[in-house]
């Protein structure tokens, strides 16, 4: 049995875009985005597959910045008998015309997708004469292999848990969802070879940088956030400290150039202290002493763990703090005290530690005045990097559930659904127009402001940085970094 396991390309003459491992699939003007994330459930799946004896194909089209046709003529040659692939709400027209394109030239390839959008709505991708097979509900590793077994032997999936498919009589066979994998310990390592490890990239940290999983799922209630309300719905599972050394262990001895790592999962302090300490303890026992950074929330911290995670290389924080309204928190379910956090910000700065805070314009209670609290909260923290994002409804969150029933949602062009171009969303108080030009107003009194510069400045590694940097800054001047 042959698999191709691939994040799609998506590219236009003007736009990049990235989505596989992105919380916020967007697609940008070249070269001002240096972020590049790692796909990991493409590449968990590969490995998956391969540890069962399945002969896989891994294509990381976005990071290759792969052109469609020698992407089609990559699978032809590969001949598969199943293609799996990520999806998103953003990307999900463009997904559509390339797997078309795919099924003109491979008719008897049978083509499954996963990802945040079908999900949520799998019979989007279901159409009577649409290129897709089958949608995967819930994380994709079990059932792809369980379907390359169905197709292999020639069996139906029409009952197979976590898979909708088409019943042959014009409806859908919707099954329950698979229950998320019990340990994360048992999977295989993410499959890294064949994937271009030099693309991968988060501002700030030292290139090469490496991205892992420690966990997945998130046990907060955020209603906003897309992942732990879609494909990874489920309970917080977390990978043991030695597992993760191992892996980093690994990925150095493969790939000896690596200069950082980066945790990219939801969030990294999650769960009682002690996992914190004890990842600390294995990569001190072992040895280990490498920058490192991660996902991470702005409470659930000490001095005593903070201190102990900077001794053995954590370098920075990326923080999601959303709202320097605390009104604003509680209506999303944040469960987050602001007072706390401007606490800890200062104690993680004290510390030496950097951090990356973000910020969403337009949630759901937010007024001019709670955008101006933002404003306020941010100059009175130390940060040495702010990300606003344009607060995005995606399909499958409480936030687009409680927009449509309220009538907020200002498009339904999922093509704007981006997190950062566009605003398809408005609020009791607000209009999307108005939600554009707050986060306008956001972005230049931060990012113009001659502290936000002087901090910004160290982030940069390279020529490119300056580059994307500067585009940005000529774009938010020009237009307000936001298409109307």
């Amino acid at each position: 049995m042959k698999a191709c396991i691939v994040n799609l390309p998506w590219e236009t003459a003007t736009r990049e875009g990235i989505r596989a491992g992105c919380r916020f699939p967007n697609i940008t003007i070249k070269n001002t985005n240096r972020y590049v994330p790692f796909p990991f459930l493409v590449s968990y799946t590969a490995a998956y597959l391969e540890s069962k004896g399945v002969d896989v194909l891994l294509i990381d089209a976005c990071a290759e910045r792969c052109d469609l046709e020698s992407f089609l003529q990559r699978i032809e040659a590969f001949e598969p008998s199943l293609l799996v692939a990520e999806t998103s709400t953003t990307s999900f027209a463009y997904d559509l015309d390339v797997l078309a394109s795919l099924r003109s030239r491979i008719p008897a390839l049978k083509i499954a997708v996963y990802g945040s959008h079908t999900d949520a709505r799998p019979l989007d991708a279901l159409a009577a004469d649409g290129p897709i097979d089958f949608v995967i509900q819930g994380e994709p590793e079990i059932t792809s292999h369980e379907l390359c077994l169905a197709l292999d032997a020639g069996e139906s999936v029409g009952a197979m848990v976590g898979v909708v498919s088409r019943d042959g009589s014009g409806g859908h066979h919707v099954n329950p969802r698979r229950p998320v994998m019990p340990s994360l310990d048992a999977l295989p390592l993410a499959r890294r070879e064949g994937l271009p490890m030099d693309r991968y990239n988060v501002p700030g940290f030292p290139t090469p940088v490496a991205f892992l999983h420690g966990s997945r799922g998130c046990p907060y209630q955020c209603t906003f956030c897309l992942w732990p309300q879609t494909t990874l719905k489920g309970v917080f599972r977390a990978r043991s400290p030695k597992s993760v050394v191992d892996e980093m262990f690994y990925i150095l001895k493969r790939y000896p150039e690596t200069k950082s790592f980066f945790f990219d999962e939801d969030t990294f302090n999650i769960g009682p202290r002690a996992r914190l300490l004890a990842f600390a303890d294995e990569m001190e026992a072992r040895g280990l002493r490498i920058p490192w950074g991660c996902n991470a929330r702005a409470d659930n911290w000490d001095r005593e763990v903070l201190t102990r995670l900077r001794e053995v290389g954590l370098f920075t924080l990326r923080i999601g703090i959303e709202s320097g309204d605390q009104g604003v928190l509680d209506t999303i379910k944040k469960n987050l005290d602001l007072d706390e956090a401007r606490r800890n910000l200062h104690l993680i700065n004290e510390l030496g530690i950097e951090n990356h805070i973000m910020f969403v314009i337009g949630l759901p209670g937010e007024t001019e005045e709670s955008v101006s609290n933002t404003i306020a909260f941010i100059k009175s923290v130390p940060c040495h990097s702010v990300q606003f994002s344009v607060a995005t409804p995606f399909p499958g969150t409480e936030f687009y559930r409680q927009a449509e029933e309220k009538g907020h949602l200002a498009s339904d062009d999922w093509a704007k659904y981006s997190g950062f171009d566009h605003v398809v969303v408005r609020t009791d108080a607000m209009t999307a127009d108005q939600i554009g030009e707050a986060l306008v107003r956001a972005r230049r009194q931060i990012y113009f402001s001659p502290r936000f510069i002087a901090r910004r400045l160290g982030y940069i590694r390279d020529v490119k940085d300056v580059k994307a940097l500067g585009r940005k800054a000529l774009r938010l001047l020009t237009n307000g970094a936001y298409d109307r």
